[in-house]
């Protein structure tokens, strides 16, 4: 790193992760940030200014940070973005499983000019994005063998929560961003082929894969527990802390977050301290409990079809508790609570693919709940017998077979 010249990120995706949480962590550390984006309002708003408002919105009020110095290249400009990447120490992508390969292959187009390695932090909430990464920059003609030398490809733990911002108030400003205070960036320390940037707010662990682990199983779960147990005590309610009000809501979501995590540490008991593991769930929860975030229960159950498949928060969860010997009620509420979700988007209504799958997990015979569980859930009958016998007791309960 240039210590005469400020250091710069490119960061693919100027949407809620890249302006509240990825640009931030680094301009906090003395980075520029040069966004790669297609939005014409965001581009035109960032190549007008060098900086932009973040709210972190808390019960307690709001606190208001400017987040600078940042710039915008056209990400459909090759030439541009090539320039861009040249002269950065650094970049990261937070675009989504679509548009990842697209950006990947831009990525990989530049790197092939670069005299020196990049580093890549993936910040997608992404499962196997590293081996998606390395498998489109050997499309792209950078070998395998190669690619440790000239990529750093670093997977993340990403756990922010950005709420939704009201039509309105975006319409006022494309660049305002609203975000929990929740900053710590996760990163895998054996991804880098340089230096690790030594920035507050930044994490670099080895291995990286038991705090991935910690994010699906316990926040994500948590989070989804929360919508699913909640909709079926309090269907009426819009808010995640609404459902959490509920003394029976809370207690039921506490307990299966808690049960989560105690086999999260069964499983990499070298990684992480009981004490610390139960007061993450704590701290979680309070979170979740957070009104100025204005989370819906509908945002954070819909997409069951994702959200129900066997490596996915739901099922993955239970299988960790169930592989470890605990308790696996708890586990078994949530994917029962899943199967009743129904919860009203901003029209009214639930989103349809949720539909089809609560139909499908209400109809049909044993043979169809056995289906449901091979084709929806993707459990192995043959590999995973004890699993897909818990999960048809709950179908058939759920069918009155």
């Amino acid at each position: 790193m240039n210590k005469n010249k400020t250091p710069k990120i490119v960061i693919f995706g100027a949407g809620n992760i890249g302006r509240s949480f990825i640009a931030p962590v680094f301009t906090r550390g003395g980075f520029e940030a040069v966004f790669a984006d297609v939005a014409p309002g965001i581009l035109a708003a960032l190549k007008e200014r060098n900086h932009y408002t973040l709210v972190e919105k808390t019960d307690a009020g709001d606190t208001i940070h400017q987040v600078s110095p940042v710039r915008a290249v056209d990400a459909r400009d090759a030439e541009a973005v090539a320039r861009e990447l040249d002269g950065a120490e650094i970049c990261a992508t937070c675009v989504g499983a679509g548009a990842l390969p697209i950006v990947l292959k831009s990525i990989a187009a530049a790197v092939t000019s670069r005299k020196r390695p990049l580093d890549i932090i993936l910040a997608e909430n992404l499962k196997g994005a590293a081996d998606l990464a390395k498998g489109v920059f050997e499309e792209a003609g950078i070998p395998a063998s190669e690619q440790k030398e000239r990529i750093g490809i670093i997977e993340t733990s990403i756990g922010k929560m950005v709420p939704i911002m009201p039509v309105e108030v975006a319409a006022e400003d494309p660049l305002l961003s609203w975000a929990e205070p929740f900053n710590t960036l996760i990163v895998d320390r054996d991804g880098f082929t340089g230096r690790v940037p030594e920035i507050p707010d930044f994490m670099a662990v080895s291995p990286i894969a038991p705090w991935v682990a910690r994010k699906l199983y316990i926040h994500n779960f948590g989070h989804a527990a929360a919508a699913y147990i909640g909709y079926a005590h309090k269907p009426e309610a819009l808010y995640i802390w609404e459902v959490l009000e509920n003394r029976v809501v809370a207690e039921d979501v506490e307990k299966a977050m808690q049960l989560s995590a105690a086999a999260l540490h069964r499983e990499y008991p070298g990684v992480f301290n009981a004490d610390d593991i139960k007061a993450h769930v704590a701290d979680l929860i309070f979170r979740f409990r957070n009104r100025a975030l204005g989370d819906t229960v509908y945002r954070v159950g819909r997409d069951l079809p994702r959200k129900l498949q066997r490596r996915d928060r739901v099922v993955g969860a239970l299988e960790l508790v169930r592989k470890h010997g605990l308790d696996t009620g708890a586990a078994l509420e949530v994917f029962q609570s899943a199967l009743e979700f129904q919860a009203p988007g901003p029209d009214g209504n639930p989103d349809e693919k949720d539909r089809e799958i609560v139909r499908a997990a209400h109809s049909g015979s044993a043979v169809d709940s056995a289906d449901f569980l091979r084709n929806v859930v993707g459990v192995d009958i043959e590999k995973e017998t004890e699993l897909f016998d818990l999960l048809l007791n709950v179908l058939l309960k759920a069918r009155k077979i």
